[in-house]
């Protein structure tokens, strides 16, 4: 069986990473069987989690190139059907996502000082593989790592009320484009969701104060997707989150 591995969840969140949310979403809306595996992040082919192991041992990474690869290996898809416009469609919130809005996230967890501190805890807490006395430092090693990247990215030049008007214009768009639809591109879930679903609930369903947060949550529409795909896809923090 394919075995999964990542980071853990928190906030009632399946996982505090939105790629690893991202990509167990998908395996639970395409039916592929896996298990979860211990955190382990000296064998990530890229350095990066989620990562997935093949039963012959492969290892795989990166959770798009791992969607790519079990939709031509284990026969399912659940985007068949969609158009070309659907799916010019999906490539381009897929990408805002995951390449704008992604760091919107990052700059709300690891850049912010009010916030820091609790996610470091949460953070910490989920680093198993590490002797207890390097969890910390090791979080703070990833802090300053991320604050870096987020620098040579951009987004980490802009003030934080920047940041702000850029997080709050993603979700915007995405509430818009959503509109009273069931699921992002209808009806019928598809892989976009899995996406959708991952960024925006690390946001607006995260245990920080955020003024992008509390933006999304004015959306009601996004609230109620989020609570929609959590019902469907993870039933046990659904009923957990009702208790």
């Amino acid at each position: 069986m394919l075995r999964l591995v990542q980071i853990e969840g928190a906030w009632g969140l399946p996982n505090i990473s939105p790629a690893c949310m991202k990509l167990e979403t998908w395996l639970r809306m395409a039916g592929v069987p896996y298990t979860v595996a211990p955190l382990d992040m000296t064998q990530a082919p890229k350095g990066k989690i989620p990562y997935v192991i093949e039963e012959d041992g492969t290892l795989l990474g990166d959770s798009t190139f791992i969607i790519e690869h079990l939709k031509a290996t284990r026969g399912v898809d659940p985007d068949a059907g969609l158009t070309a416009e659907q799916r010019a469609i999906t490539v381009a919130f897929r990408r805002m996502l995951k390449e704008n809005f992604y760091w919107v996230i990052i700059h709300e967890r690891y850049k912010d000082e009010r916030n820091w501190p609790p996610y470091r805890e949460v953070l910490a807490e989920r680093l198993h593989f590490l002797p207890e006395e390097q969890r910390v430092p090791a979080a703070d090693a990833y802090r300053k790592l991320l604050v870096d990247q987020l620098q040579g990215q951009g987004l980490g030049r802009h003030t934080p009320e920047e940041v702000y008007r850029i997080g709050r214009e993603d979700l915007g768009a995405v509430s818009d484009f959503l509109g009273a639809k069931a699921f992002f591109l209808g009806e019928r879930p598809s892989t976009v969701d899995a996406t959708v679903y991952a960024y925006v609930s690390s946001m607006i369903d995260m245990g920080l104060p955020s003024p992008v947060k509390d933006f999304g949550r004015s959306r009601e529409n996004l609230v109620r997707y989020c609570q929609r795909m959590r019902e469907r896809y993870f039933p046990e923090l659904a009923a957990a989150a009702r208790r």
